[in-house]
């Protein structure tokens, strides 16, 4: 087949040309559309903001209730100690003496101006 056969029975073609009768828009569309993308980025970057907020105090607040757990630990182990000691034979009487607690038929004694004169 020869090259001028072959181009015959290829099809061409044209984009048609426009109209002219249709009127030019007076819209930018290309600046919309990016006004548009930079309102909507804007939308999500607003919506972001409560979540990040709420994220970050709640990070506070644990990082504080861990310094309360610390001391709260520390008053149980000393609580642990003291009812140990209390539980130890005798524990309950030399603490209750240290109050100013007696016996049952004890007699109580006050002494008074010990001091070096």
């Amino acid at each position: 087949m020869s090259a001028r056969a072959h181009r015959s029975t290829q099809r061409r073609y044209r984009v048609a040309p426009r109209s002219r009768s249709r009127r030019a828009s007076r819209i930018d569309w290309e600046r919309a559309g990016r006004i548009a993308l930079v309102l909507v980025l804007f939308l999500i970057l607003v919506l972001y903001v409560n979540p990040v907020s709420s994220f970050f105090d709640a990070w506070q607040e644990g990082k504080a209730e861990k310094e309360n757990l610390a001391e709260l630990e520390a008053t149980n182990a000393e609580l642990k100690q003291r009812v140990a000691a209390l539980d130890a034979p005798g524990g309950a009487e030399r603490e209750a003496r240290k109050m100013g607690m007696i016996a049952e038929g004890e007699r109580a004694y006050v002494v008074r101006d010990l001091r070096d004169k």
